[in-house]
């Protein structure tokens, strides 16, 4: 009995896309169904922007496309996947100059104290100002920080994922990851509270 592409393991589609590609689509098409959401979701929190998110996700699995014959299986599929996406991300954030720089602040406070501040009363957000407010909350951050914010909850990876995505310790990024959280708690107060 033969397994349906969506009951096959990730490993597996791989060595099929190795062997099929450039003439067989299926098993690629398959990898692209089982991880496009995590991908756009990374690059739309990156960014802010479906469209921006679409394109880059294109961009993203035509260069996996390309690379999958080289692929050598010593990460996880899904670790080099962000990888790659994160630095298309990269790559398209230094082309358009996407990110506000904080070197030029002598502390976090100073930054801080920088951001817009909303003095209206305190009032329930719905959720799409809710959104909205998590996306201007994302993209006042350092570009670090967003990125492994992004990792973590818009493309599901575990804190070990994520080491391995960025290649760093477990746990310089256990700490990385939660001063990233402090510095969007208090941005997030900042603008949305």
């Amino acid at each position: 009995m033969k397994l349906a592409l969506q009951d096959i393991e990730d490993a597996e589609l791989i060595e099929r896309c190795r062997t099929e590609l450039p003439y067989v689509m299926d098993a690629f098409s398959e990898l692209i169904k089982r991880h496009e959401r995590y991908v756009f979701n990374v690059c739309r929190r990156y960014f802010g922007s479906e469209d921006e998110a679409e394109d880059i996700t294109q961009e993203v699995f035509l260069k996996v496309f390309h690379a999958l014959p080289t692929f050598e299986g010593r990460a996880q599929f899904r670790t080099w996947l962000f990888r790659i996406a994160i630095n298309q991300c990269h790559a398209v954030a230094e082309k358009n100059k996407h990110f506000v720089k904080h070197e030029n602040y002598d502390s976090e406070d100073d930054f801080l104290d920088t951001l817009p501040g909303d003095d209206s009363p305190h009032q329930v957000l719905s959720d799409e100002d809710e959104r909205d407010c998590v996306q201007r909350s994302l993209l006042h951050l350092r570009q670090q920080d967003m990125e492994i914010l992004n990792l973590r909850f818009m493309g599901e990876l575990s804190l070990e994922e994520i080491a391995d995505t960025l290649s760093s310790k477990i746990s310089a990024t256990k700490m990385r990851f939660y001063r990233a959280m402090e510095q969007f708690k208090k941005v997030y107060e900042k603008l949305c509270m």
